[in-house]
């Protein structure tokens, strides 16, 4: 009999084996589609986070993940341009998040929040 395939807490089982998706590949594969939207400059990053942005990639940083039951809980934490319509970016970056999430990791995202830190020219 055949196994189906199942999706847990970033795992997915199929007839083949396991493949587990870490909450960092999550963190850089929606860093990097909040960067491309336009208006983003950067992301932004704790004090305490630098510390650790030595020891993971630059792409994750200004990116939280929590991943429960399968979905992923994202919080980003952008620096945005000036003079932009933040509620039309915001919107954008969330569906563009959600999208490179879902396609690429093939993790159903639950939520995502955008949490504008500062404004830039």
């Amino acid at each position: 009999m055949a196994k189906s395939d199942t999706t847990t807490a970033g795992s997915k089982t199929s007839q083949v084996g396991d493949v587990t998706i870490s909450d960092l590949v999550i963190a850089k594969l929606a860093g990097r589609a909040a960067r491309a939207t336009y208006g983003v400059i950067r992301m932004h990053h704790s004090p305490m986070r630098k510390i650790a942005r030595f020891l993971r990639d630059s792409l994750s940083e200004g990116v939280e993940v929590d991943v429960e039951q399968g979905r992923a809980r994202i919080v980003l934490h952008v620096i945005m341009e000036r003079g932009i319509n933040l509620a039309q970016v915001t919107a954008n970056i969330q569906e563009q998040v959600r999208y490179e999430v879902e396609q690429v990791a093939g993790i159903a995202v639950s939520e995502i929040s955008v949490r504008v830190e500062d404004l830039h020219e």
